[in-house]
């Protein structure tokens, strides 16, 4: 369970460990000015080629909710201000939903994770949570506070991964994306009014090495596994084919508006995925039995005898695996 983290000393440390992590994969900085709705700062930003971060606390009697901002861009400009696309700002201390960063630990293995409420800004028509959440490919998951309420936040990462820095990447690249659709009217990705009433939390039964690792940590890497999913599966269509994904189907290929393929992705091989991700796929292929389904797996604790088992009801399993450097190779 990813409990809510309220205390100031804690949320101080997690951003303490949060920044060290981010201005180590940046090496770059310097004082730029950054732009934001309504004004502009002059303010140190840390970046590489692809990404910049800058960060400062906001507290002061001038500030509804001290908060720990943490702005987001994808390259520096060379001519202009930076031009934030998403902000992960926890608030100081306590709790609240007026700010869409927050810190969590996984009571269950002490580690601590940085989360995203959803909630993209920008002032454009069209943007926000719920339609969000509808196209975003990663993973959300429940929080609880210290009274026992739930919310679901996205998991992005955990802050003692050697790919944090890699998966706000990731984030802020899926925000960007949403953003330009949203703008431009070409949404790519169907969106659903369905409830997704089939989540779980797995325990895990695979094979483990060294430090028990969280099952958020595995959770984590599901937006980065489908998005190589299509981009591998793209190469491989004409034209006349679409790849679309909703919040309750990893990902699909139709053509002529009729689905022709599903694709469901765990990031895990124990039995309990393996059960959820069959259910998912009978589901969502009920009402036309012609559909093909796959059912994508890390290689890692995989039995291959199960693609026996599976072939006989129609399920296709694919497996892949992450490097070091968190590139997804697939059997496909």
């Amino acid at each position: 369970m990813l409990k809510l983290i309220t205390d100031a000393t804690q949320i101080a440390k997690c951003q303490k460990l949060f920044e060290a992590a981010l201005k180590k994969a940046l090496p770059k900085h310097e004082v730029l000015t950054i732009g934001y709705q309504g004004g502009k700062i002059e303010n140190e930003v840390f970046y590489n080629e692809n990404l910049w971060y800058s960060t400062k606390l906001l507290d002061g009697d001038e500030v509804a909710i001290p908060r720990y901002w943490n702005a987001f861009g994808l390259g520096k400009r060379q001519g202009g201000n930076q031009i934030i696309i998403v902000e992960i700002n926890p608030p100081v201390s306590g709790e609240t939903k007026q700010v869409a960063g927050l810190f969590v630990k996984d009571e269950k293995t002490d580690t601590y994770f940085i989360l995203h409420r959803g909630r993209i800004g920008g002032g454009r028509s069209g943007i926000g949570k719920n339609a969000f959440k509808s196209w975003y490919r990663g993973k959300w998951v429940d929080v609880y506070d210290n009274s026992g309420n739930q919310e679901d936040a996205i998991l992005i990462s955990s802050l003692s991964s050697k790919g944090l820095a890699r998966a706000i990447h990731e984030y802020v690249k899926e925000v960007a994306q949403y953003k330009e659709e949203v703008t431009s009217g070409s949404i790519s990705r169907l969106p659903t009014n369905l409830e997704d009433n089939l989540s779980f939390d797995p325990e895990f039964h695979g094979r483990k090495k060294g430090k028990r690792k969280s099952i958020f940590d595995y959770e984590s890497y599901h937006g980065l596994i489908v998005n190589a999913l299509e981009n591998k599966i793209r190469k491989t269509l004409s034209s006349d084919y679409t790849i679309f994904n909703t919040s309750l189907i990893d990902l699909g290929i139709q053509k002529s508006g009729k689905t022709q393929k599903i694709f469901e992705v765990k990031t895990l091989a124990d039995r309990q995925s393996i059960y959820t991700g069959i259910g998912q796929l009978i589901f969502h292929s009920a009402e036309n039995r012609n559909i093909e389904m796959s059912l994508v797996l890390p290689l890692e604790g995989y039995d291959k005898n199960i693609s026996k088992i599976l072939g006989k009801i129609n399920i296709t399993v694919f497996t892949y695996t992450i490097s070091d450097d968190e590139k997804v190779i697939f059997s496909i």
